[in-house]
C-alpha cells in the first residue's frame, strides 16, 4: 500500500498548482468528496484541458486497479487526457478473504457482490477510506471518479441454481438474505427474446427485487455513500436486466426515475455537482432505449464492435460508415473499442493493442459521444488484479486523440475516407486521420470542412496542409494522425440552422467588414439531423474571432438577412420576409 503521508502532500501540491486560477471560476463553493470545492475541481480539469463535465469528455476504465494504484497514476491519467476514471464495484465482493493470487483472474467475482453498501473493509481494491484518499488526488487534477455499481443481482452459491433461494450466497447478510421480498423467487431464466423474463429472471446470480422499495432505498443508500466519499459518476451492470416503468405484463417498476433521480438530487444538493449516469445494455433491451436514455446514457457496443471489425479487415470505407446502432443520440451514447467483458470472453483479446488504437482514435474523435478506454491487463494469465496492466492507455496517440476530443467539444463532424485512410473533420479547423493499410498512405483527399492552412499534426510532429478542398500529408502504416492548430481550437464556434423552407442546398456565408469565410453563398452546411418538424438541421463551426456575421442562402437566390452571429449551439429558422424579400429569422437553442 502507498503510504497516506505521501498522499497528502501530493494533494497540498497539486492545490498550490491551481490556486492562482481559482478565482476566475464564478462556480458553487460546495465541497466535492474532499476539501476541494467544485470551482477549484473545474479550474483544475482546465489546468489540465479536460472536460468540464463526464458527457464530455473520454473515461479511463482502470479495470481491477486498486484505489492506490489508481491515485499513483493520476498525473498519468490527467496528462492523457481523460476526464474521468472509473472503478471496478466497490461493494463487498464474493470470496473477499481470499489472497490476490488466488483470484488473479476472477474479475467476475466483483460483479456478485454480498453487500448493498460501499465496503469498509479491504476487498482487493482497498478500503472505502483508500478510495476517499484516491478521489482527493483526482480533484486535485480536475479528474472525476465513476464507480460501477450491482443493484440488479448479489452473489450466488452455484450458477445453475438461478434465483431459489438456496443459491444466495450465505456471505450476504441475513436480513437481506432470508427476506423473499428482496428477491425474485421463481425459476425463469434471463432471455433476450422475453422482456418479462429479461427483468424478472436470473442470469445465473439470485435476482433482486428491484421493485421493492426497501431494495431501492438500500442501493440510493449506496449511490450517496459513493458520492459522499467523491464519486461524481455511475456505471450501472446488467441494467437492461433492472425494468423500467414502461415494462408491462407486472414487470414494470419505479426504480430508475426513483434510484437515480435521489442520487442526482443528492449530488446536486450536497455536492453541487452535475451526476452522470450510464448503463450496460448490451446488443438489445427487448425495449424501446429511450425508456433507459430519460435517465442515463447507455452503452453503444454495437457501434464499436463494427468499427473494430473493420479496422482489423483495413476497411476504411466500413470504419468510415459504422453509424450508430441504438440510434438513440451520440449525447446518449458510450462508445468504445473494447469492454472488459469482451476482453474477458476474447472476442476483443486477440485484437492487437495497435488494432485497439485505431479503432479508438475513430471513435473518441466522434462528436458528443462519451468514449470509454479499457485499460488492458499486462497478461491474462499472469496479470495481477490491483496492477495498471499495460500501457496502452497512455500511448502518445492515444493521449493526442483524447486531447483532440477535449478541445473539439461541441464542433461538428464529416467522417469520410480516401484508400486505407478514415478522416474525421470536426469543425473546419481540425482532424483525426486514421491509416489502416500496412504500408505508407500519401493522403490527398477531399477537405469537405477544413478550411485552408498548414496544420501542426501533434502525434508525429509533422505538418499536414490543407489547400484548395484537399487535404495533404503522409501517415506511416497502421498510424494516427491528429490534426489541429492551438491558437485557433478555441475560438470555434458552431452554429446551426433549421432548413424549414426546405432548401435543396444550404450554404453559409461568413463575414466580418470586408473579410468572408469564402466567396458567396459560402460553404456548404453539414446535415446533422432531422427535427420533430421534418425539418433537416444544418451545422457550420467557423473562427468566432474572424467573423460577426452570419448569412444562410440557398445558394440561387433565396437568403436571409444578415444575422449577428450568436453563441455557440445557437440555431436560426427562416420567419418571415422583408421588403428586400430576405427572410427574418428566429433563434433557438440547439440539442
Amino acid at each position: 500500500m502507498t503510504i497516506k503521508k505521501k498522499r497528502i502532500a501530493s494533494v497540498f501540491m497539486a492545490l498550490c498548482i491551481v490556486a492562482t486560477c481559482v478565482f476566475s471560476f464564478s462556480m458553487n463553493t460546495f465541497a466535492t468528496g474532499g476539501d476541494m470545492s467544485a470551482a477549484e475541481v473545474a479550474a483544475a480539469a482546465s489546468e489540465n484541458g479536460l472536460a468540464q463535465n463526464i458527457q464530455d469528455g473520454v473515461i479511463l476504465h482502470a479495470w481491477n486497479w486498486d484505489y492506490d494504484t489508481i491515485a499513483d497514476n493520476m498525473a498519468n491519467i490527467a496528462a492523457a487526457g481523460y476526464s474521468a476514471v472509473q472503478t471496478s464495484p466497490v461493494q463487498q465482493p464474493r470470496d473477499y478473504a481470499s489472497y490476490w493470487n488466488e483470484v488473479s483472474t476472477q474479475w467476475w467475482k466483483f460483479y456478485q457482490p454480498l453487500t448493498l453498501s460501499f465496503s469498509n473493509q479491504y476487498t482487493w481494491l482497498g478500503t472505502k477510506s483508500d478510495f476517499e484518499d484516491m478521489c482527493d488526488i483526482a480533484d486535485s487534477y480536475g479528474v472525476k471518479v465513476i464507480v460501477d455499481i450491482v443493484a440488479n443481482h448479489m452473489a450466488n452459491v452455484n450458477d445453475d441454481y438461478g434465483n431459489s433461494a438456496n443459491n444466495r450466497n450465505t456471505g450476504i447478510p441475513a436480513s437481506i438474505r432470508n427476506n423473499d421480498s428482496y428477491w425474485h423467487v421463481n425459476n425463469i431464466w434471463a432471455s433476450d427474446s422475453n422482456r418479462y423474463d429479461m427483468v424478472q429472471g436470473s442470469i445465473g446470480m439470485p435476482d433482486l427485487n428491484t421493485g421493492n422499495s426497501e431494495v431501492q432505498g438500500m442501493v440510493i443508500d449506496l449511490l450517496e455513500e459513493c458520492i459522499d466519499a467523491g464519486a461524481s459518476g455511475f456505471r450501472f451492470d446488467a441494467a437492461k436486466h433492472i425494468e423500467v416503468p414502461e415494462d408491462t405484463y407486472g414487470a414494470g417498476s419505479n426504480f430508475w426515475p426513483n434510484v437515480i433521480g435521489a442520487a442526482e438530487n443528492y449530488a446536486s444538493t450536497q455536492k453541487g455537482i452535475d451526476l452522470y449516469c450510464y448503463g450496460e445494455i448490451l446488443y438489445t433491451a427487448s425495449t424501446a432505449l429511450h425508456n433507459y436514455t430519460e435517465y442515463m446514457s447507455i452503452t453503444e457496443n454495437q457501434t464499436g464492435q463494427n468499427v473494430r471489425n473493420n479496422v482489423v479487415n483495413s476497411n476504411a470505407a466500413g470504419a468510415a460508415a459504422s453509424g450508430y446502432v441504438f440510434n438513440v443520440g451520440a449525447d446518449h451514447s458510450v462508445l468504445w473499442a473494447e469492454s472488459h467483458d469482451t476482453y474477458a470472453d476474447n472476442s476483443s483479446r486477440g485484437v492487437s493493442d495497435e488494432n485497439i488504437r485505431l479503432t479508438w482514435a475513430i471513435l473518441a474523435s466522434r462528436k458528443d459521444a462519451t468514449s470509454l478506454f479499457l485499460g488492458r491487463p499486462s497478461s491474462w494469465s499472469t496479470g495481477v488484479m490491483g496492477e495498471n496492466g499495460n500501457n496502452s492507455w497512455q500511448h502518445n496517440a492515444v493521449k493526442e486523440v483524447n486531447k483532440f476530443h477535449n478541445k473539439f467539444i461541441g464542433s461538428s463532424e464529416y467522417l469520410s475516407s480516401s484508400g486505407s485512410v478514415v478522416i474525421n473533420e470536426r469543425g473546419n479547423r481540425g482532424a483525426v486521420l486514421v491509416n489502416l493499410g500496412n504500408s505508407s498512405a500519401n493522403v490527398n483527399a477531399t477537405a469537405y470542412r477544413m478550411v485552408d492552412g498548414t496544420y501542426t499534426e501533434h502525434v508525429s510532429g509533422g505538418t499536414f496542409t490543407v489547400e484548395n478542398g484537399r487535404i495533404k500529408g503522409t501517415i506511416p502504416a497502421k498510424s494516427i494522425a491528429v490534426i489541429y492548430n492551438d491558437e485557433t481550437v478555441s475560438n470555434a464556434k458552431t452554429i446551426y440552422f433549421s432548413n424549414n423552407l426546405h432548401w435543396d442546398q444550404v450554404y453559409a456565408y461568413c463575414f466580418k467588414n470586408t473579410n468572408s469565410n469564402a466567396a458567396w453563398p459560402g460553404v456548404t452546411m453539414l446535415y446533422e439531423s432531422t427535427n420533430e418538424y421534418g425539418e433537416d438541421i444544418y451545422s457550420y463551426t467557423f473562427d468566432g474571432t474572424q467573423y460577426d456575421y452570419i448569412i444562410f442562402s440557398n445558394g440561387s437566390g433565396t437568403q436571409t438577412v444578415d444575422i449577428l452571429a450568436g453563441s455557440s449551439g445557437t440555431g436560426y429558422y427562416c420567419t418571415t420576409q422583408n421588403s428586400q424579400g430576405k427572410y427574418q429569422v428566429a433563434s433557438y437553442t440547439y440539442g
